[in-house]
């Protein structure tokens, strides 16, 4: 399994990027875990790290924020029809939008926590490993998304929890530790979760910004 940063708000040289998530997921499937804001930020990404935004499977929208749907559009125009996975309130013309209220099985071996309270979804990917699993914002709590997907995947514990984890109290993070083995803080996380992670988890902190790779 490959997970490709198209954008974070970190920035990295070579790479462009603003106030945004994206994440390119390539496993058994290939999709896309939010558009970030602009589409063109994803396009010229995709091309400097030599990864295509075409023949996607499918996508999924963690929630209805523009700096996590905003590049959708540009990439209907390049995946005409695409399902796209979202909690309700929304419409993407070009994609078809799948909505996501209960948690459960999208695809083999790929889960969504649901849309915790009705607003917001995770979703996990099945790896040799562990459960990977890939947040947005994390409104509803990085550790009820986890607790979800957990629940739902029928794993025990997460390999790898990436993505925004929303200004998270310790508590927040504390709770993630014990039933994630790494932690990957981005986008909406916030400095001050970053360096809490990296002092009481050394072991579990896992650096991420726009261009990051990871392979599990």
């Amino acid at each position: 399994m490959k997970l490709t940063v198209l954008n974070d708000n970190t920035s990295a040289k070579g790479l462009i990027n603003d106030w945004g998530w994206s994440v390119l997921v390539e496993s058994k499937y290939r999709f896309l875990f939010d558009a970030d804001t602009r589409g063109e930020v994803l396009v010229h990404n995709s091309k400097v790290l030599g990864v295509s935004l075409e023949n996607l499977d499918f996508a999924v929208l963690s929630h209805w924020h523009y700096d996590h749907y905003g590049g959708f559009p540009l990439v209907a125009q390049l995946n005409p029809g695409l399902r796209l996975y979202a909690p309700p309130g929304g419409r993407i013309e070009g994609l078809s939008v799948f909505e996501v209220i209960s948690p459960g099985e999208i695809a083999d071996g790929i889960w969504t926590s649901g849309a915790l309270d009705g607003f917001e979804q995770a979703v996990g990917v099945g790896t040799p490993f562990g459960l990977v699993i890939i947040v947005g914002c994390s409104h509803p709590g990085v550790d009820r998304l986890t607790e979800a997907l957990l629940e739902a995947s029928g794993y025990e514990k997460a390999y790898l929890v990436i993505g925004g984890f929303h200004y998270p109290s310790r508590r927040t993070l504390d709770r993630l530790a014990e039933i994630a083995e790494f932690m990957a803080p981005a986008h909406c996380s916030g400095d001050e979760a970053k360096a809490y992670v990296r002092k009481n988890y050394p072991e579990k902190f896992v650096e991420v910004r726009t261009g990051t790779i990871l392979e599990v």
